[in-house]
């Protein structure tokens, strides 16, 4: 996932600090998504069939992942810190790159 030219949504980079318009604006124009991945991105949302590009948008970089290959496809589980009561933490679940399954 490093390759992929995605600002850290809670880090420090310039697209964490743009308001909710140029976001927006930037979705649209650089990565042509259409206004109801966007909405759904701006408000840190994510969905079944979602992109590994967009997740990063949506919830940023994770803190770990673990990946799997075989004759079945690639699986990718990204995990996110821990829960509110410091239990178990939040996951995306992807097959093939695409969102299939999550924990929030």
């Amino acid at each position: 996932y490093s390759d992929i030219r995605v600002p850290d949504r809670y880090g420090a980079s310039e697209y964490s600090r743009l308001s909710d318009d140029a976001k927006r604006r930037y979705l649209r124009e650089y990565y042509f998504y259409p206004d109801v991945i966007i909405d759904k991105i701006i408000k840190g949302e994510v969905f079944t069939g979602m992109t590994t590009e967009q997740a990063l948008f949506s919830w940023g970089r994770p803190d770990r992942i673990d990946s799997r290959d075989g004759s079945w496809g690639s699986i990718q589980k990204w995990f996110y810190g821990v829960d509110s009561q410091g239990g178990s933490f939040k996951y995306l679940h992807f097959k093939d790159g695409r969102l299939d399954d999550w924990k929030d």
